[in-house]
This record gives C-alpha cells, structure tokens and sequence, in this order.
C-alpha cells in the first residue's frame, strides 16, 4: 500500500488540498492531449476513420470491462478452489478481505462498468449534436487511454495517480458530451475553434 504524499487516503483538509490539484493537473491534460501534435500522430496512427475513433473507443472500453475481471478469477483460483456457480460471493467485499491486491483488482473492474455508465449518455450526446468529428476523436481516445492507464494504477495502489486518471477520462468524457451542448463555454477551455461544436 502506498501512503504519505502518493495516498488520497486520509482527512478533510488533506482532500480538500489535492482534489483541486487533481482537477486542475486533469483539465490541464485534457486540453494538453487536444491541441498537441501527438493525438493527430495517434489517430494517424489508429489507421481508423475519425468518425469511427469514438466508437472504437467505447467498443474497447466494454472489451476492457469484460477482460479486467480476469486476473480477479486467476487470483482467486491461486489461492482457493474458482467456485463459478456462485461467482458473485466469490467477489464480495468480505471474501475479498484476505486478498487485498485481488480486491483492488475486482474494484478496477467495478469502476471500469461503472465509467460505462458515464460514457454512453456523452457518445449519445456528442453524436446526436455533432460534436466536431476530429474533436470527438481525440477526446474519446483521451478516454480509452486513461482508463487503459487506471488499471494498473489501481492494481498497484498508486490512489493519487490512479485518480488524476480515472479524472482526466472523467473531464475528457465530460468535454464530449458538454461541447456541443454549450460550445461558447467548453471549446475555449480546450483551445478549439467554437465552429468545433457542429457542422
């Protein structure tokens, strides 16, 4: 476990000091990967279709979901018999006790079904509105990066950086689903042109 500056656990005040930072380290980074020469080396690189990168992003996403439960079940079956019939009790909070790293691993998949929860209505929205298709593109990217980086963040119990990711997914995500919605307000915090929002 990590403790002292790397940990988010702790009181009050030390929350309230480093969730600014988080945030202000996330919306900095959001609009860093925007406007930098290398999300558009990366969509080259994809050899993809930008209007076809965000749902390569989600579809990945779901696969990661599924795919991330998998060295919870290999834990587990290290240590004790896999009992698949009752896959869920083998998965509480309580069975997981003895086992903290293959908790953590089981609370990483948790939260990458729960971000999906998060993504579909911002898909939904960027793509009924027309967010700008190259926008579109590096955000969702943006997004499957830094939840691809939040798994083993969390294995590792690396919390503070394991935050700073899942928050940059969490703003990048957010960016899709707000700027076509309200383009005066967030094009300009990512540094894109307004006409950025729709055709």
């Amino acid at each position: 476990m990590v403790f002292g500056y790397a940990s988010l656990s702790g009181g009050f005040l030390k929350l309230s000091a480093l969730f600014p930072v988080i945030f202000a380290i996330s919306a900095y980074a959001v609009k860093s990967f925007v406007t930098s020469p290398i999300s558009d080396q990366l969509l080259a690189a994809l050899d993809v279709p930008l209007a076809k990168v965000p749902a390569l992003a989600a579809v990945s996403l779901s696969a990661l979901a599924f795919f991330s439960v998998v060295p919870t079940i290999l834990g587990l079956s290290f240590y004790q018999a896999w009992d698949n019939s009752n896959p869920r009790a083998a998965k509480t909070r309580e069975a997981l006790k003895p086992f903290p790293a293959i908790g953590r691993i089981q609370s990483a998949h948790d939260n990458t079904l729960e971000f999906l929860a998060y993504m579909a209505p911002c898909l939904w929205s960027a793509s009924t509105l027309g967010l700008d298709e190259l926008l579109f593109a590096k955000l969702s990217a943006l997004v499957l990066i830094a939840r691809v980086a939040y798994l083993p963040l969390y294995w590792l119990d690396s919390n503070a950086l394991r935050t700073t990711a899942f928050t940059i997914a969490l703003f990048a995500n957010l960016a899709i689903g707000f700027a076509p919605i309200f383009p005066e307000l967030v094009l300009p915090l990512l540094s894109a042109a307004p006409e950025a929002a729709a055709p």
